[in-house]
């Protein structure tokens, strides 16, 4: 390393390994030159450029992450209001402004639960807390309402798409029959193709389709523009073939995996095929049991009470109330029988009484509804058995 040394001769200052024999400038002896010693850091020396780095380094993180801890409460805050959104939107609630995502959440999210892939629930946990990338592990179910109001289970899914990863939410009847609503979202896709998935016109496209095909397995996915051959399948992005095949998998894969926990959904043979037939078949049965098979292909209870619109089948057993084509009478037990209630269509229930035959069944019924004939009596005053009408003084 250079020293520097300074000539008294001349008085002026200059570099060498060593002390010289002379003075470079002037000639003088080494009698008249003496070093100059360092009075503070050499500011262009290695060491201290390696020093300064070091401690800017360390400062700047410092600082960030006083600003990131500081900030956390926040940016969690933004984070959950933003997942809140995405499962609002598959309920087809979307366009909130920040400050009203909280509330609409609280009203629409009844309650959820988290299921082991064999559907055991895992006490304490709150879907709400399942990250993306732990979904298939377990499996997050939120029970809510749609905008309309309508039951749903909206579940959570992740996939892959063609340059990062894929995530969605879709709502279904609680019978896992059909899509009430759908929101789809990504990491990285192409702008302008792949990731139009995030838009709502490619995600209404998924609303009332069915879920479930003919052999009791998750038909619901996404094919090529153009190229769909049935309910199950939804048109993709044009231009975005990858991505759109990401999500049918997702969707259908994931759909899949959450049937198997909830162990439901199983519908019925072919014979529930088609509505008018769905249960007049001695061997239609319902997820291994003996009960009625709703029209949509899912399993009513022992009474054939069938859920959301899904319409109850052609038995006997069914009760009138819930048959499709027949409206509550006042008694099921017997009301085929009566005069002027018939068997409803296809149903074996019948249709409501409509009074039958206008008959009284009290003086104060018929006198209120002013449909009296001579077979009945209103008791009103004034009135004189089977000669008097409600309507006469």
């Amino acid at each position: 390393m250079a020293k520097k040394f300074i000539c008294s001769q001349c008085g002026q200052t200059f570099e060498a390994a060593s002390m010289p024999d002379k003075c470079p400038i002037c000639g003088a002896d080494t009698s008249h030159i003496k070093e100059e010693k360092s009075k503070g850091i050499n500011t262009n020396g290695n060491v201290y450029t390696i020093c300064y780095a070091a401690v800017m380094v360390v400062l700047v993180a410092f600082l960030l992450a006083f600003v990131s801890s500081a900030l956390k409460s926040k940016q969690d805050a933004n984070v959950a209001i933003d997942k809140k959104s995405q499962i609002l939107a598959s309920l087809n609630v979307r366009g909130l402004a920040k400050s009203e995502v909280e509330g609409k959440y609280n009203e629409l999210i009844q309650e959820t639960c988290v299921l082991t892939p064999d559907g055991q629930v895992i006490d304490g946990a709150d879907a709400f807390d399942v990250e993306t990338k732990e979904i298939g592990e377990k499996f997050p179910v939120y029970k809510a309402k749609t905008a309309d109001g309508a039951d749903a289970l909206v579940l959570p899914l992740k996939g892959r798409g063609l340059w990062g990863g894929l995530w969605g939410y879709v709502a279904v009847t609680p019978d896992l029959q059909k899509v009430l609503g759908a929101y789809f979202d990504h990491e990285s896709e192409t702008a302008g193709l792949g990731a139009l998935i995030k838009e709502a016109k490619f995600q209404e496209q998924f609303i009332g389709r069915p879920v479930m095909g003919a052999d009791g397995n998750v038909a619901l996915t996404v094919v090529k523009k153009g190229a769909s051959e049935s309910e199950t399948q939804v048109d993709g992005v044009t231009g975005a073939t990858l991505t759109s095949k990401g999500v049918g998998e997702m969707v259908l894969t994931g759909i899949q995996q959450y049937v198997n926990a909830l162990g439901g959904a199983k519908p019925a043979g072919d014979c529930c095929q088609k509505a008018e037939k769905c249960c007049d078949k001695p061997d239609c049965t319902c997820a291994e049991k003996k009960l009625c098979a709703c029209k949509d292909g899912s399993c009513g209870d022992e009474a054939c009470n069938c859920a959301s619109d899904a319409k109850c089948c052609a038995r006997e057993e069914c009760p009138c109330a819930t048959c499709e084509k027949a409206a509550p009478c006042a008694k099921a037990e017997g009301c085929a029988k009566a005069e002027g209630c018939e068997k409803a269509e296809g149903c074996g229930g019948c249709q409501e009484e409509a009074a039958a035959a206008h008959k009284c069944k009290s003086g104060n019924d018929c006198c209120k509804s002013g449909q009296c004939d001579k077979s009945g009596s209103c008791g009103k005053p004034g009135c004189d058995g089977d000669k008097a009408c409600c309507g006469q003084k």
